[in-house]
């Protein structure tokens, strides 16, 4: 055959399943003992005890090399927070515990028969998407029309699936966010039990009021989740993921993207979200928890650098513990500083969204290269 001939039904199924990657099964389960609606479930609370214990142990160990990264010092952890970490962690489990149960109820297992899943179906969903490349007359040959449908089906638009639900809960979270801030009967009755955490660390990243939790982490990780479409195998990775990236935002440790290559996307990090726990920063820095966009957007980013240099010159020292009897009040008086920098367009936080932007559509074109020569 040509490369300019038509590839016959036959031939696009055989290439199908030539192609078929390592990570797709056609199992009613992903995992043969337990279900996907349960694995989707298990997963994140497994990442988020897993990583916090992680950050603890760096807490409590102490290596040389984590600690230049260090962006407090231990003693300020119970100086500085007015909360103890066994009421964390217990209210972190009653948090799961609410999430767990909310999952049971609205969240849909694999749609499946006894043996094969039904909610994915390459030998039918790529035949399908070969005919509409096909309506739309593009300038290609057809073997490399087949291939670029396969490349989108498994990675491309799965890929743009995944690229959406990050920005659909950064969307929600950055609204939500700052809205618990400037309404103050929320901040009063809801979002200062995050903020008794002065100085963040891994176990308390979803230490909230019950509440709060609900509507800023569950609700809005599963919109996230039905707006994107994603399978939910692919919730799977995402859930997981925007777990495993809050926990590192509140670990307390500056890392280099490399390090933790998940920076490497998101340049929202540890450094910045800790600017949101300070005193002097409660009404910046809103955003969470991949990108910082809304708050370059919307006038409310400052990035860490300036943040610490601004109240040098103001005379206050960067780590500056609250006096003032009602907690409440001394926040909500010292939240804004007088006169924010701009944030430099040479800023690392900058150059990392152009480079996240960069990179994710070199990954996004890998894939249709590879294809390419299948």
């Amino acid at each position: 055959m040509g490369d300019a001939a038509v590839m016959t039904a036959a031939e696009v199924q055989g290439l199908v399943a030539r192609t078929l990657p390592s990570f797709y099964t056609s199992s009613p389960r992903f995992l043969q003992s337990i279900s996907d609606h349960d694995l989707a479930l298990l997963l994140p609370i497994l990442i988020y005890w897993g990583a916090s214990l992680a950050y603890h142990a760096l807490d409590v160990i102490r290596p040389a090399w984590s600690e230049k990264y260090r962006l407090h010092a231990p003693e300020e952890l119970e100086k500085r927070n007015r909360v103890s970490m066994k009421r964390v962690i217990a209210m972190v489990a009653f948090q799961h515990a609410i999430q767990t149960a909310l999952g049971i109820a609205i969240m849909e297992d694999t749609p499946a028969t006894k043996t094969r899943r039904l909610d994915a179906d390459p030998f039918t969903d790529i035949p399908a998407l070969v005919q509409t490349m096909r309506s739309l007359h593009l300038p290609l040959y057809d073997s490399v029309l087949v291939r670029a449908a396969i490349a989108l089906y498994w990675w491309g638009i799965p890929w743009l699936q995944f690229w959406f639900a990050c920005f659909v809960l950064d969307a929600w979270q950055y609204m939500l966010h700052r809205t618990m801030h400037e309404v103050r009967f929320l901040y009063r009755t809801m979002h200062s039990h995050h903020h008794r955490l002065y100085v963040p660390y891994a176990f308390g990243a979803l230490y909230n009021h019950p509440l709060e939790g609900m509507l800023l982490d569950t609700l809005g990780a599963e919109l996230a989740r039905v707006v994107s479409r994603m399978t939910l195998r692919q919730t799977m990775v995402f859930f997981t993921l925007s777990t495993f990236k809050t926990v590192c935002d509140h670990g307390g440790y500056a890392f280099p993207w490399y390090f933790n290559p998940i920076h490497a996307l998101f340049p929202n990090n540890a450094a910045y979200h800790d600017v949101h726990h300070q005193t002097q920063g409660l009404r910046y820095n809103y955003s969470q928890p991949f990108f910082v966009h809304f708050d370059t957007i919307l006038g409310t980013r400052v990035d860490p650098e300036d943040f610490h240099t601004m109240l040098e010159k103001k005379g206050l020292q960067t780590r500056k513990i609250a006096s003032a009897k009602n907690d409440n009040e001394a926040e909500e008086e010292n939240a804004r500083p007088a006169r924010l920098p701009v944030p430099k367009r040479s800023s690392p936080y900058s150059t990392a969204t152009v480079w996240s932007s960069v990179l994710f559509m070199g990954i996004l074109a890998v894939p249709v290269l590879v294809y390419s020569v299948v």
